[in-house]
């Protein structure tokens, strides 16, 4: 997640410096571009069948002496096409027999391809369905919203895995998404710091959200989560201290360091 920088101290009375740019990086989801990319497939597929059926239609019309009209030239060539080929129409000439290779290999392969694409929308569409993708939204209350999968957010993962607590993750990264997906791991795709991506995990229902972003952006998720679900309580993972109270001032309940923690842990142990 592209890192924000703060403009300054924080105003008495007024809200952190950082939520006055409200503009966030544009990001297209993996799923957005994988379903443009089938679109286009299956539109370019369709296309080239259609102009192979066009041009073998007018192609043999001209060519071909024993072709009378374009209907027996259409039917000539869609029979070709599809390999069915009665054998009651052949063509006589060089340039005929040419186009009539050209027909079948074209023709066919866009017809393997377009099929082949429908058949993956088809597929896909089921598996989005039995795998609940990070494109809807998940069915839960009292849950954990976990913002971010990076070193903490994943260990977060575990740990409420293991204590078999209920939980969401919300990652913006495509590629650790896909990864996600495939270990069955919940998972929200898009930028935590937005009211509908929060919502579509659940915020309004959730009991904790426990935000392991860098400290720019827990500003914003710990603001927005709030507004949406006043009651909810907000965890946040801190870097720099000195910014512990503007994340409190955006309404978080606990901060919590865990370079620091994990630092007075290392003494305890040392000194048992």
């Amino acid at each position: 997640m592209k890192q924000d920088t703060w403009q300054g101290a924080l105003p008495e009375g007024g809200p952190p410096p950082l939520l006055r740019t409200s503009r966030f990086p544009s990001k297209r989801t993996a799923m957005d571009i994988e379903t443009r990319n089938v679109w286009l497939r299956l539109k370019f597929s369709v296309g080239i069948f259609i102009l192979v059926l066009i041009v073998g239609t007018f192609g043999f019309w001209f060519l071909e002496d024993n072709v009378k009209t374009l209907l027996d030239s259409f039917f000539f060539t869609l029979v070709t096409v599809t390999t069915i080929g009665y054998g009651n129409i052949t063509p006589q000439t060089l340039a005929g027999k040419f186009l009539d290779i050209g027909v079948i290999l074209s023709g066919v392969g866009a017809a393997l391809v377009a099929v082949q694409t429908l058949f993956e929308v088809v597929i896909k569409k089921k598996i989005r369905e039995v795998l609940k993708l990070p494109q809807g939204a998940v069915d839960m209350k009292n849950h954990f919203i976990v913002c971010g999968y990076g070193k903490v957010g994943k260990a977060l993962g575990r740990s409420l895995l293991q204590k078999d607590l209920p939980y969401v993750v919300i990652e913006m990264d495509s590629s650790k998404v896909k990864g996600m997906v495939e270990d069955t791991i919940p998972v929200i795709e898009g930028d935590a710091r937005k009211e509908q991506v929060l919502e579509r995990a659940g915020v309004l229902k959730a009991k904790y959200l426990l935000a392991s972003l860098d400290d720019a952006a827990n500003v914003f998720v710990t603001l927005t989560a709030k507004m949406l679900n006043p009651s909810l309580k907000v965890i946040c993972k801190i870097e720099d201290h000195t910014n512990e109270a503007k994340l409190k001032k955006a309404g978080a309940d606990e901060t919590i360091s865990c370079h620091d923690m994990g630092a007075r842990m290392m003494i305890e142990v040392a000194q048992t």
